[in-house]
């Protein structure tokens, strides 16, 4: 076994594509776990499986690290001062994620690039970067949300859902028609057994690590879901100038990056970086006063994103990571928080532009 084995994962499961084998089948010999992508990524990841390793892997960090830094300078209404900073705060969890040839930098920054892109009116290519996202994670297609909060977004429901078709059903040019559908078959059976008690970095954790509460995962993500949309139909039904429009957009945009890993029961240390863009967010746009955001993140970067890390001795580091579920409680208090942000702006009272 190699120290790239999500790397391994990846290439690997374009082979097992024009092999026409089972992507979701156990292949010891080549890589422990599993693929848990769907079949478009596999085939995409031919751009880089065809290489050696240490090119493939190179190049496949790179690209990662690039959409990041990419997504990070095209922030809007933030200094360059102010997107170096925004950098530098999220450079250990962006270490952790490329250490661990993860894709969730290249979410990360799809998704922010989206939110940045709907901003500027240019709902297709929203719904192209939100796209690629859920087919490598699904959750990724919580981002579509966005759309309603934008004048005219209908009019971006046929070209986006064509793309959602698109790269469904680009496979079968190697599976075929019944092969795709098997691979999907395939792929919803991998998540549905991948759904059991065991949990990570959670809300799911945190609340059976703190409180010894063990509920159903379902009713969690659900109560979660319900909470995270509360602030959105008084929102709709008011008229806002575009201050308080941009706020309550780039609010939203934070909450649902931070949701969509602490609602994740498997989340991992290295899926943090989508919860982390999602802190720093929240940091540079809710408006909140400075200081109480500085005491706020200051958890953040001490736990979440530097929790694993060699700073901590092993023992302590486990507590922290584990045991006390340090490492989610920060990113859930922010994320309570940017939902009581958003109920203010939607209570307030009425502005026309």
């Amino acid at each position: 076994m190699t120290h790239y084995n999500n790397y391994l994962i990846f290439k690997q499961s374009f082979f097992h594509l024009l092999e026409g084998k089972n992507l979701y089948a156990p292949y010891p010999e080549e890589h422990y776990d599993f693929f848990k992508y769907a079949p478009a990524f596999s085939l995409f990841f031919g751009l880089f499986a065809w290489l050696p390793d240490w090119l493939g892997l190179a190049l496949w960090n790179l690209t990662n690290v690039g959409v990041l830094v990419l997504a990070i300078k095209k922030l809007p209404n933030l200094s360059n001062n102010h997107k170096l900073i925004f950098g530098i705060l999220v450079l250990q969890e962006a270490i952790t994620t490329t250490m661990n040839s993860q894709s969730n930098a290249l979410i990360a920054g799809l998704l922010i690039l989206s939110w940045i892109a709907l901003e500027k009116g240019k709902f297709t290519k929203a719904g192209l970067f939100i796209a690629l996202t859920a087919f490598i994670k699904i959750f990724g297609i919580l981002f579509l949300f966005l759309f309603l909060f934008y004048p005219k977004w209908y009019k971006s429901v046929l070209p986006v859902a064509g793309i959602f078709v698109l790269l469904f059903l680009l496979p079968i040019t190697i599976l075929g028609y019944q092969g795709l559908l098997d691979s999907y078959q395939s792929f919803g059976n991998l998540l549905a057994a991948d759904h059991g008690n065991f949990v990570k970095y959670s809300v799911m954790g945190w609340l059976q690590n703190w409180f010894g509460i063990v509920p159903a995962k379902n009713t969690v993500v659900l109560l979660g879901f319900v909470l995270q949309f509360i602030p959105a139909p008084i929102w709709i039904l008011k008229t806002r100038n575009a201050d308080s429009r941009f706020r309550f957009m780039a609010l939203l945009a934070a909450s649902l990056l931070i949701w969509m890993v602490i609602f994740n029961h498997m989340a991992e240390s290295a899926t943090y970086i989508i919860a982390v863009m999602g802190v720093m967010m929240w940091f540079f746009y809710s408006g909140w006063d400075k200081k109480w955001r500085i005491i706020l993140l200051i958890p953040v970067m001490a736990f979440t994103c530097f929790g694993p890390s060699d700073i901590y001795p092993p023992e302590l580091r486990e507590n922290i990571v584990v045991h006390w579920q340090l490492k989610v409680f920060p990113c859930i208090l922010i994320w309570f928080i940017c939902l009581v942000q958003m109920g203010q702006i939607a209570l307030a009272k009425r502005i026309t532009e």
